[in-house]
């Protein structure tokens, strides 16, 4: 038994030795490739840690151009559309300078309202002192010395239907002085073509057809008031910022057409005759 002890301790002993020297080696390994995974694992955090701190810098510094090319541009919007609607204001104060310096021809206006033209015209071709008279009254107001230009400057910037309206008021007034025109020069009434102004004060109001077909070319002057109202609401509902309408569009694409053709056929009327 001693003998077996003997020999069986050493074994036993060796066997330990092994196994706990495995161990170490096993345990040692391990915290080797610990250590240089957390080394290596602590250089990637780090460099990470880096191009994130890049990041972030070059992130703010393309939000500060971001910003400032906004602010840039965002202050460039709004300087021209300050001047775009100090613009429009002084736009709105020609057109309506334009429609009190036709105030004359409004004048005049009302006296041809109750004047049977055709009557008058034809005995003025006869008659030197009916021409004489009419020269006289003509004298008020002469449309050679009407400045057009401020009203055409502001054109581009008033809305569709403010421009049609004022050309349909300016179309009545201008129309009562190319009849006093008429009569003064002596000229045949024919001349004058009434139907284009017609379809033209129609096409601005409307809802005064039935009046216009009863009255004709008298009762034009009896509706400049309405015209001013509706200009000076166009000009409000244009400042305001309000949205043309389609149908709106449409109207006042057809009153300034109608305008275009009644030019057109006042090109006929001799020169210094009518507007």
């Amino acid at each position: 038994m001693d003998e077996w002890i003997a020999s069986i301790v050493p074994t036993a002993l060796l066997c330990l030795a092994i196994w706990l020297g495995r161990k170490f080696i096993a345990t040692w390994l391990v915290k080797s490739v610990e250590h240089k995974f957390d080394r290596k694992l602590e250089a990637v955090r780090n460099d990470f840690r880096q191009q994130e701190d890049a990041f972030k810098a070059d992130l703010k510094s393309k939000e500060k151009e971001i910003t400032d090319l906004r602010s840039g541009v965002m202050t460039a919007m709004i300087s021209r559309q300050m001047a775009l609607d100090k613009r429009r204001l002084e736009a709105v104060d020609q057109l309506w300078s334009a429609v009190t310096a036709l105030a004359g021809a409004k004048s005049i206006s009302s006296f041809m309202a109750v004047v049977k033209f055709d009557v008058v015209a034809e005995k003025a071709t006869r008659n030197p002192e009916v021409r004489e008279m009419f020269t006289a009254m003509g004298a008020a107001f002469d449309p050679n010395n009407l400045d057009r230009s401020s009203s055409e400057r502001a054109r581009p910037f008033v809305s569709p239907m403010a421009w049609a309206l004022f050309s349909a008021y300016q179309a009545i007034v201008m129309q009562a002085v190319t009849k006093v025109q008429i009569i003064k020069s002596g000229l045949d009434a024919d001349l004058l073509d009434k139907k284009a102004v017609s379809k033209l004060v129609k096409a601005a109001l409307p809802h005064q057809s039935e009046f216009i077909d009863k009255y004709g070319d008298a009762g034009y002057h009896c509706l400049l008031e309405e015209l001013e109202e509706a200009l000076l609401s166009a000009l409000h509902r244009m400042l305001a910022g309000e949205e043309t309408d389609q149908t709106n569009l449409d109207q006042a694409n057809n009153i300034l057409r109608l305008s275009r053709e009644l030019k057109a056929s006042q090109s006929k009327v001799p020169p210094n005759i009518g507007a």
